[in-house]
């Protein structure tokens, strides 16, 4: 017993490994292009060199995306036909990065044993955790958002090796997508309160990455490059508020089977049906809230506005009408988090109700995180092209378009390497 103890976080990153390596070892041992990272950012990087690499943009999100930049751009000094391993690999650094800082770090509501284990399998088996984010370089960006805003809480402590490098993910992550930048102003408010050297630089990173992204972001609205955009984005509609009822609201706790199978089972209209489910969360979140104001919680509190300020990006940012993926991803474990947090500091039947709705979206995303989950071929890669015979098809005729991952929906262009 003194051993578990003794080397619990070791065995729990451990058996977060072993976890991972299950949910897809095809593409952890042949790696894999995944849509756009292989038919823009490696591409763009293989034939037009470093440079392009590194500043190239992706007019289709209307954000800055470093982190793919610089992956596509590793990948490309590798060997072409290890190349999908290391986009790969890429990606899943900054996952691991997520999953030891909670187990190692210090962060203000993740300290206990159970709470370190609780985090860690939120981020990555619950219903939130799709498998469309799942290995792929150019959406590290939500697992650099939820670094973000754990980091936002962390405890300070100069002999803290994490605390060291905050500064450095927070300039990564802001630089990689709009979604941490919405909480730069909170960490120059931390600032304002607490003048450390810490806090400064903190703040000071993610405030460069913002103002960049909001160059790039007001300027394409200026030039009316809105059009080259991948689908119809920015813009808020009643559609899209409903789908944000389903995918955050309501499929973040009961996943997507049971969820459906409620709707089979009674007479309320689906949307009706979402409506009702998404108003008792509003209810409850309320009652939170109001708890988290008595009991003068300010993590409690806090958690609560970023997940309502990340639910307005979310629902302005999704493309067509859906508010799914990568958008639906930050609120949704942020309404988790408030769930868990609210179950840390209350009492009574609410202890017992957070812990009930804990249990939920664990059991679910757990039951959902491979076989059973209806996009399981993005996780065991179904339907991957052989990625050697593609390159060595690809040497015989320099015209030829690669296949990746969706094929044919998506396919590669590769020129003579710079």
């Amino acid at each position: 017993m003194s051993y578990l103890n003794k080397n619990f976080k070791f065995i729990l990153i451990s058996i977060v490994l072993i976890i991972c390596f299950y949910r897809s070892p095809f593409i952890f041992l042949n790696g894999r292009f995944l849509a756009e990272d292989g038919s823009f950012w490696f591409s763009n990087a293989y034939t037009y060199g470093y440079v392009k690499g590194i500043t190239q943009m992706y007019l289709g999100t209307q954000y800055f995306n470093l982190w793919a930049n610089f992956s596509s751009v590793v990948a490309s000094l590798f060997p072409i036909n290890y190349s999908p391993l290391v986009i790969v690999y890429m990606a899943f650094i900054v996952q691991l990065y997520l999953y030891i800082y909670i187990i190692f770090g210090h962060c203000t509501f993740l300290k206990t044993k159970l709470d370190k284990i609780i985090g860690v399998f939120i981020v990555i088996v619950t219903p939130p955790m799709v498998p469309a984010v799942w290995l792929a370089s150019n959406l590290s960006q939500v697992y650099l958002a939820i670094l973000t805003f754990l980091i936002f809480f962390q405890e300070e402590n100069k002999k803290y090796l994490f605390n060291k490098f905050s500064p450095f993910i927070l300039f990564i992550s802001s630089l990689s997508s709009i979604l941490p930048c919405i909480f730069s102003p909170f960490f120059f408010y931390k600032y304002i309160i607490n003048k450390t050297k810490l806090n400064f630089y903190n703040a000071i990173s993610i405030l460069i990455g913002t103002i960049f992204q909001s160059i790039i972001f007001f300027s394409i609205k200026v030039m009316g490059l809105e059009s080259l955009s991948d689908g119809p984005r920015y813009i808020i509609s009643s559609e899209k508020i409903l789908n944000y009822f389903y995918n955050v609201m309501v499929k973040s706790f009961f996943g997507r089977d049971i969820t459906q199978f409620i709707y089979n089972k009674t007479t309320f209209h689906q949307d009706s049906l979402i409506l009702l489910m998404s108003l008792f969360f509003f209810i409850f979140l309320f009652a939170i809230f109001i708890i988290a104001y008595k009991k003068k919680d300010k993590v409690l509190s806090l958690l609560i506005f970023f997940f309502i300020i990340q639910s307005f990006l979310a629902i302005y940012a999704a493309k067509f009408e859906q508010v799914q993926g990568r958008y639906a991803v930050i609120p949704s474990i942020l309404l988790i988090f408030s769930i868990y947090r609210t179950y840390q500091v209350s009492a009574g039947l609410l202890k017992y109700i957070t812990m009930i709705l804990i249990l939920f979206t664990l059991m679910t995303g757990l039951y959902e995180f491979k076989n059973n989950n209806i996009y399981s071929e993005l996780l065991i890669c179904k339907g991957c092209p052989d990625w050697k015979y593609e390159v060595a098809k690809w040497k015989k005729d320099q015209n030829y378009k690669l296949k990746i991952w969706q094929y044919p929906q998506k396919t590669m262009t590769l020129g003579k390497k710079k």
